[in-house]
């Protein structure tokens, strides 16, 4: 079970206060064009990020990796981000995930005054979830919606050996923004119905929910008819084996449902690097994985990150299970090939990041166009003792 389920109370933090932004934003309060200049000088000098929404921090691409030295006094500000880039959208909530092998430390979170003279604000946090494993969400509330940068602190609560906390995620949101529209809650227990499931004779092998132990949804599912998939990727850790993406999965899960406040993990299915295919929501319910592109859409998620500086490698595994679900998803549900997208072809986004997205193309042909097998030299999205198995796979899906 994970740790920290309930909320801590609010912390004052002072340090930091840059005059010089602080006397601009006093003097030019509404001035957004000057504002917009501010904000791409200062997105110019960082890396851009998969999250909608994300706090970007200059020269701190993501996944940002801490190293934290064991030592100063319980209290002692072990590292800071500095202040993220200003925001153009209101928030009043800010998300966190990451790994924390070592929970004597705490994430404190600051926002900067608007005027010179007051002190920096502070984030309240409202929920923070540890699991055995070391993954955690973090969850702060503002008072005042706010479109200022944050700095994240972390304070040390005891750490005796050095350790390295990472960070895969800071999201800047509106809380009233963030979750799904969902039927009132019923009086009895949602049970959904068989026949919103991937059928039990579906051409591929898939880890169903009972076996990875899913959570109930939240409120009943709101059904659809697939029409489009979306390709997408986790954005965080690269499962070595099986359990550690049980593990994995069970945690987007949690962020998803409790970090979030979404009915369900927001994916249909899930592909991690060894080939396993995890069933994610039913395959006949609404997801949210593509913010406005939901309804009618099948969302498949290739679990880790394939954008620089972390750039896991897809395996020929993992290709090779998602040929047969796209292949499935276009003989069931009439999916021809221009209804199937990547993640930033919906929305601004870099998901499903800078190396898997060139990939695009060579996946789509391995669905709606197998013959030839694309020429893949020197490529390691398959290797090539592997090619003649795909295409032996493709060929048994006909």
């Amino acid at each position: 079970m994970p740790e920290g389920l309930g909320a801590a109370g609010p912390f004052a933090l002072k340090h930091g206060r840059r005059i010089a932004y602080n006397l601009y934003m006093l003097n030019f309060p509404k001035t957004p064009l000057l504002a917009s200049l501010l904000t791409a000088a200062l997105l110019g000098a960082a890396a851009a990020s998969d999250m909608e929404n994300a706090a970007i921090f200059p020269g701190l691409p993501y996944p940002v990796e801490i190293n934290l030295p064991a030592r100063g006094e319980p209290g002692a500000r072990l590292y800071e981000t500095g202040f993220s880039a200003p925001t153009t959208w209101d928030y009043d909530t800010l998300l966190l995930q990451g790994e924390m092998p070592d929970p004597a430390v705490r994430i404190d979170v600051e926002v900067k005054s608007r005027v010179f003279f007051m002190p920096d604000a502070s984030y309240r946090q409202t929920a923070f979830r540890r699991f055995p494993n070391g993954r955690f969400w973090a969850k702060y509330k503002l008072d005042l919606a706010s479109r200022q940068p944050v700095n994240l602190v972390v304070v040390n609560l005891g750490l005796k050996a050095a350790t390295k906390l990472i960070l895969y995620g800071s999201e800047l949101q509106k809380a009233a923004a963030m979750r799904e529209d969902a039927e009132p809650r019923q009086d009895v227990p949602y049970v959904p119905a068989a026949s919103l499931y991937l059928p039990p004779d579906a051409p591929f092998t898939v880890v169903r929910r009972a076996q990875w132990q899913a959570a109930p949804p939240r409120e009943p599912y709101t059904q659809h008819a697939p029409r489009y998939f979306t390709l997408h990727h986790t954005q965080a850790h690269y499962p070595g084996t099986y359990e550690e993406a049980v593990a994995e999965i069970q945690f987007i899960q949690d962020f998803h449902q409790t970090g979030r406040g979404w009915n369900d993990i927001g994916y249909h299915f899930l592909i991690d690097p060894l080939g396993n295919i995890f069933e994610g929501r039913p395959l006949n319910v609404v997801g949210a994985h593509t913010k406005g592109h939901n309804t009618s859409n099948v969302g498949i998620s290739m679990m880790g990150s394939f954008h620089p500086p972390a750039s896991h490698l897809l395996t020929a595994a993992a290709v090779n299970s998602f040929a047969p679900v796209g292949t499935y998803l276009k003989d069931t549900y009439t999916v021809n090939k221009s209804s199937f997208y990547a993640h930033r072809d919906l929305q601004k986004t870099d998901c499903p990041g800078d190396d898997l997205y060139p990939k695009m193309e060579t996946l789509r042909g391995l669905i709606f166009d197998p013959r030839p097998l694309p020429a893949i030299t020197g490529d390691p999205l398959v290797a090539p003792a592997q090619a003649a198995s795909l295409r032996s796979l493709i060929d048994s899906l006909k």
